[in-house]
């Protein structure tokens, strides 16, 4: 009776570890490949959607997207993912509030554990949102404006 019981909980132990979420444990499994040609740059500035006008171009220096922004001392949040927040395609900040500074590179991380990076713009124009493929599953981010 124990040895039935034992063995209809490793049954139940296996069958809940079956998700359509992916984990990546360090050396045992690779990091899912970012595609980003299904990417957008969605924040407050497109009210988090995936459209057209935000969606990621292929580029000499990486995939970007350019974005007009005010600049009125307010911080835009923002993160990118594919159109339907699919956990291994939606990458942001490494913890709540990380801030990106104009020109300087910053490695984002993608899952469920992403937060949203937070970027004040200290003149009104275009800017260049611009990401690469980094190890370990990371993307580089670095936003530049436009003259």
């Amino acid at each position: 009776m124990i040895k039935k019981f034992a063995f209809l909980l490793f049954v139940a132990l296996l069958s809940g570890c079956s998700s359509r979420s992916v984990v990546s444990l360090p050396g045992l499994m690779d990091p899912p490949e970012i595609k980003f040609e299904d990417l957008y740059l969605r924040g407050v500035f497109n009210w988090w959607e995936a459209n057209a006008k935000y969606q990621l171009t292929d580029g000499p220096q990486g995939w970007y997207v350019e974005v007009d922004l005010i600049a009125d001392g307010q911080p835009y949040d923002f993160r990118l993912s594919d159109g339907f927040w699919t956990p291994d395609q939606t990458c942001g900040a490494r913890y709540r509030g990380q801030v990106v500074l104009n020109q300087e590179p910053l490695y984002m991380v993608c899952g469920t554990d992403s937060e949203n990076l937070q970027f004040t713009p200290q003149k009104t124009g275009v800017y260049r949102f611009t990401f690469t493929p980094a190890s370990g599953g990371e993307v580089m981010l670095l936003v530049t404006p436009r003259a």
